[in-house]
């Protein structure tokens, strides 16, 4: 069973209703986002939403999938043709149409929540949720295995004459990216990193300097790669996870009364993270959305519209020609392009945000 602390932060992460998001036409709380060209995207969310726009989010079409779970994430394959969506209580579903239907997948991890999925390629895709939660398919999504981690080491104390160990089976795993098919990397709960070098054969805990939880991963190398998460946490490494530098956020673990109210604004949690080249882009709770444009070695901060300001921003995804949509609370949808963030039919010469 999960303790009254984390579970309240698990449902206050997926299933809050914080601030409205105004300006789009969608209401249902989105949760996951995958861009695959130039005004083509998918979004997912609550009662089993799944949604497609090709107009760069202008307009947004609901497709059946079959489920009223609330869906947390969707991944294609290159190419669009096949892909995956997960969710609550070990909902997985598989489409090989390009989203027009979406088939029901028997989980092999039962009921456990399932937070991310990265689809590699077509017949090879990751999930990661509740519990320890991890299972990949090798052919398309028509079968599954279990690869969940049971045992994991989450912190080490050595005195003298004795060496402790904090050990847990129940660890919340958030978010998975691999930069090609042999690299992969999971993040969770605890500061937990973990990094594959075999295509997910074996797993390996890397050690960032946090024990708080991280929600986001991505690596555009096997090597380079940002983690995200509590108190607006960005690290950043660049030999795989074996040394990290903090970008953004606070590492150390305070307590509650130790963090005032304005410390809890200017670094709220950060939910994902994506970069390609010298772009990209981070986003969190309460409005939070960082910008880089030196390939992540430098983050900006920046205010989204107005009346959208205090939304929580769940996803992104980027878009060719340094831009990104990203998805939130209530229906909210963004493009970011260049610095300027706006809403879905917000005229292409309206002024940047404000730093």
């Amino acid at each position: 069973m999960l303790g009254p602390n984390r579970r309240w932060l698990l449902l206050a992460i997926l299933l809050a209703a914080p601030v409205a998001a105004s300006g789009a036409p969608v209401r249902d709380h989105l949760y996951g986002v995958r861009a695959l060209g130039e005004g083509d995207a998918w979004a997912v969310g609550t009662f089993g939403a799944i949604y497609r726009t090709v107009d760069g989010g202008r307009s947004w079409v609901a497709v059946e999938s079959g489920t009223k779970q609330p869906l947390f994430s969707i991944d294609f394959a290159p190419g669009g043709r096949r892909g995956v969506a997960v969710g609550k209580s070990g909902v997985l579903l598989t489409t090989a149409d390009g989203g027009r239907t979406w088939q029901p997948q028997t989980s092999p991890l039962g009921d456990k929540h399932l937070f991310k999925v990265d689809v590699i390629d077509e017949r090879v895709a990751w999930v990661v949720g509740d519990w320890g939660a991890m299972a990949t398919t090798r052919d398309g999504g028509a079968t599954w295995e279990d690869r969940s981690l049971g045992t994991v080491l989450i912190r080490e104390e050595t005195a003298p004459g004795r060496t402790t160990q904090v050990i847990t089976d129940d660890i919340i795993l958030y978010d998975v990216s691999f930069p090609d098919a042999r690299h992969g990397y999971v993040c969770g709960e605890f500061g937990t990193v973990l990094a594959t070098e075999d295509g997910g054969g074996t797993w390996q805990p890397r050690r960032p300097p946090t024990e708080k939880t991280l929600f986001g991963v991505h690596f555009t190398t096997p090597r380079t790669g940002w983690v995200v998460g509590i108190d607006g946490l960005v690290l950043f490494t660049e030999d795989g996870g074996e040394h990290w530098t903090v970008q953004h956020g606070l590492p150390e673990v305070a307590a509650v009364d130790e963090i005032s109210f304005v410390e809890t604004m200017r670094n709220p949690g950060i939910y994902a993270v994506r970069v390609d080249g010298s772009y990209g882009v981070a986003v969190g709770d309460v409005g939070m959305l960082l910008l880089t444009r030196d390939g992540g070695r430098s983050w900006t901060r920046r205010e989204l519209p107005d009346g959208d300001r205090l939304a929580w921003v769940r996803d992104v995804s980027l878009l060719p020609g340094g831009r990104a949509i990203v998805v939130g609370s209530r229906g909210f949808t963004a493009v970011v392009d260049g610095d300027r963030v706006r809403p879905p039919g917000l005229p292409d010469n309206a002024q940047p945000a404000a730093d």
